[in-house]
C-alpha cells in the first residue's frame, strides 16, 4: 500500500500521541483534514495490516506492580515463533520479541507484583525450552514516532 502525506501525518500523530489520547476530530484539525477522511483513513490502514494495534503505555510501578524485568532469552531458531507465542500466553508476560540472531534471540518482559510472579515466570520459560541468559531490571523506556511519517504536516 502506498502511504500518502495524510497517511503518513496520521501514523505519526498516532505513534506521537496515543490513540487514546487523540479523537480524529483533534488528528484532522492537526493533519488539515476533516475527521470523517481520517477515520476512513484509520480504517483502511488497519484494514491493509499497517496499523496493527492502539496499546497504553502502562507506568507499572505506579500502577503498583513493582516488579518490571526484561529476560534476554535464547529458544530453538526452529521453534521461535511457536515458543514466543507459549511464552507470551504465559501468566505475568506482557510484551515478546523475536530477535533476529541464533542466540539472545527473544526478548520477554515481565511483570508482577511479587519477585515470586517474576520466578514463576522464570521456570515456565524454562519449561518451554528457553534458556534466560540474563535478566534485566526495566527501570524506564523511551519512545519516539519515525519522523519519516510526516511530522512537517503536523505542525511540528
Amino acid at each position: 500500500m502506498n502511504l500518502d502525506q495524510t497517511d503518513r501525518s496520521i501514523l505519526y500523530l498516532v505513534q506521537k500521541e496515543n490513540r487514546t489520547e487523540l479523537s480524529t476530530g483533534d488528528i484532522a484539525e492537526q493533519v488539515g483534514v476533516s475527521s470523517s477522511t481520517v477515520s476512513n483513513r484509520l480504517r483502511r490502514l488497519r484494514e491493509s495490516g499497517i496499523i496493527v494495534d492502539y496499546k497504553p503505555e502502562i507506568d507499572y510501578e505506579k500502577a503498583g506492580i513493582p516488579h518490571h524485568v526484561l529476560f534476554v532469552c535464547t529458544a530453538p531458531i526452529g521453534d521461535l515463533k511457536r515458543v514466543a507465542t507459549d511464552a507470551l500466553n504465559t501468566p505475568n508476560v506482557v510484551n515478546v520479541r523475536e530477535l533476529l540472531s541464533g542466540t539472545r534471540n527473544l526478548l520477554v518482559e515481565v511483570v508482577g507484583v511479587q519477585t515470586t510472579d517474576v520466578e514463576r515466570v522464570a521456570e515456565d520459560l524454562d519449561a518451554l525450552g528457553i534458556d534466560i541468559e540474563t535478566s534485566e531490571i526495566v527501570r524506564e523506556e523511551y519512545s519516539r514516532p519515525l519522523g519519516h511519517f510526516g511530522s512537517q504536516l503536523s505542525g511540528e
